[in-house]
């Protein structure tokens, strides 16, 4: 995953605990005028755009809340505990994801997306040779499996929550898509 996250997000994320950006920063650990220039466009640390990510799970915000909410205003923390405690995520088994459960899943997330850029760097290059070709076959393969890899690659980060099934399926599908346009490229030189 990128450390593009955008201040948007952040504000959804943060919003969705109904905490100010003091209080948010403080809970993650983060800077305060920090989360400040990060919700005014400001690009967090690759290391801070995980934690921001992170907070989006509600198992991962109980636990920021039991370690340090005595660091935020009582109604905010009073707010937030109810929320995260009507959100919970539980594995397969029904039982609380922990904060590492989680952590391995964003970090997963993070490995997949940076692998599903790098295939489209590469369908990218060739296309541009099928192209230059006038390759009609190897573009109208090419062309599709760039847009369908575009829509896996927005499915990392937008549908995945904490689901480990949901992050599987999209490591299925972009697997299938990398072995699709390997097997097409070797076909074609």
């Amino acid at each position: 995953m990128s450390t593009d996250i955008t201040p948007d997000e952040i504000k959804r994320i943060r919003g969705r605990y109904g905490l100010s950006q003091q209080a948010f920063a403080r809970l993650l650990g983060i800077g305060e005028a920090s989360m400040v220039r990060y919700e005014n466009g400001q690009k967090p640390t690759k290391a801070n755009a995980n934690l921001i990510r992170a907070a989006n799970h509600p198992t991962f915000m109980a636990e920021c809340l039991e370690r340090d909410g005595a660091l935020i205003p009582a109604a905010q923390r009073e707010k937030a505990e109810q929320v995260v405690y009507a959100m919970v995520t539980f594995d397969e088994e029904g039982e609380v994801m922990d904060i590492t459960d989680m952590y391995m899943i964003t970090l997963e997330q993070e490995i997949l997306n940076e692998k599903a850029a790098g295939m489209l760097a590469e369908i990218a290059s060739l296309l541009a040779e099928a192209e230059s070709r006038g390759d009609v076959a190897a573009i109208a393969v090419y062309s599709d499996a760039y847009t369908l890899l575009s829509r896996a690659k927005g499915r990392i980060t937008r549908e995945v929550d904490g689901d480990k099934e949901k992050l599987s399926e999209i490591k299925g599908a972009i697997e299938g898509f990398e072995t699709m346009v390997k097997f097409h490229a070797a076909k074609a030189a």
